[in-house]
């Protein structure tokens, strides 16, 4: 394993911009498709099932802290969960390459189990499709991404594949990208529903209590609740995830651009793809063990604790305190 340059694993500002970036676009899709939800189902006068289905999604994220709270104190158990959603986007990107050597031994067995191959091919197929448009968007939001339209003919491992050459090296191009993908998303959607949530309802309330001139009071109310119960502590709890989707993000644009630059997948045998393997598993454990990774997540992790202190000990009185005094502004309004 050739080391690379103490500085190759290092985020700059676009992975930071990538990361913030997509937290956002994420909270403003599932703010705008939960409105609009929300606005169809008024119409049809029945908003209630967008209420259960947003509580719902709600209380699952929050359900294994409340469980947890029942072995540790919610503090804990609040830092242990973010910490592992913060290491799996930092960490867990090099982890989840490991996956590789399985696929490439899943691809070698097939030539001595025909059936196997068989139905292994017809599954793979009806996913090609599916693959294909992911590729599409892939490439037009990386313009490095290695897609094209025209697949070179089956020939040795291929043979027994759905799928061809290029789509497996799509895949391992992609690969790296999809954990701190998904934390950055499923975070970004759960704020944004919970958003909308109360702001739609904090219209409905004012609504029906004041009139077309609560609307205004009864967002600003509700608003004012979902700002004060998140900043106290996810002005420290949002960055360090960030800063661990950032990290994961950094070392999937190395990875991938290491495919490109070498030329890996692109043999026909078994002991070309070992090869190849062997090549980015290097790159992945140089990753895993490099000073700056851990470093990072040691930051990150003290950030994470704190952040669980705050979310715990401080900003429910935060909460308590706000709210009461803009409940004592607003009556006299």
């Amino acid at each position: 394993m050739s080391p690379t340059n103490k500085q190759t694993f290092a985020i700059d500002h676009r992975d930071l911009m990538w990361s913030s970036k997509t937290f956002v676009l994420s909270v403003l899709t599932a703010f705008l498709i939960s409105m609009l939800l929300y606005t169809f189902m008024l119409i049809a006068s029945e908003p209630a099932p967008v209420d259960e289905a947003i509580v719902s999604t709600a209380s699952a994220a929050t359900a294994k802290v409340v469980v947890a709270s029942e072995y540790i104190s919610p503090m804990w158990a609040i830092f242990v969960f973010n910490s592992i959603a913060a290491l799996m986007a930092s960490v867990g990107t090099g982890a989840l390459l490991f996956i590789h050597p399985l696929l490439i031994s899943d691809i070698r067995m097939r030539s001595g189990h025909s059936r196997y191959a068989s139905l292994s091919i017809d599954f793979e197929r009806m996913l090609v499709p599916g693959n294909r448009l992911l590729q599409k968007l892939a490439h037009r939001m990386d313009a490095g991404f290695p897609y094209t339209d025209a697949n070179s003919p089956k020939e040795g491992v291929w043979k027994y594949c759905g799928y061809s050459r290029e789509d497996y090296r799509m895949l391992a191009y992609m690969l790296p990208f999809t954990i701190p993908l998904m934390i950055m998303v499923v975070n970004g959607i759960l704020v944004g529903i919970l958003l909308a949530f109360f702001i739609f309802n904090g219209s409905l309330t004012g609504f029906e209590m004041f009139g077309s001139k609560g609307i205004f009071i009864g967002v600003f109310y509700n608003l004012s609740y979902f700002v004060v119960s998140i900043v106290p502590h996810g002005i420290i709890e949002i960055p360090a995830l960030l800063l661990a989707a950032a990290m994961g993000y950094s070392f999937a644009r190395f990875q991938s651009s290491e495919i490109v630059r070498k030329g890996l997948f692109l043999g026909n045998s078994y002991g070309d793809l070992k090869t190849d393997v062997a090549l980015v598993l290097d790159t992945a454990k140089e990753y895993m063990l490099s000073g700056y990774l851990w470093k990072m997540s040691a930051i990150i992790l003290l950030m994470l604790l704190f952040a669980a202190y705050m979310e715990t000990y401080v900003t429910l009185q935060i909460v308590e305190r706000v709210m009461l005094e803009l409940g004592g502004f607003l009556g006299t309004m």
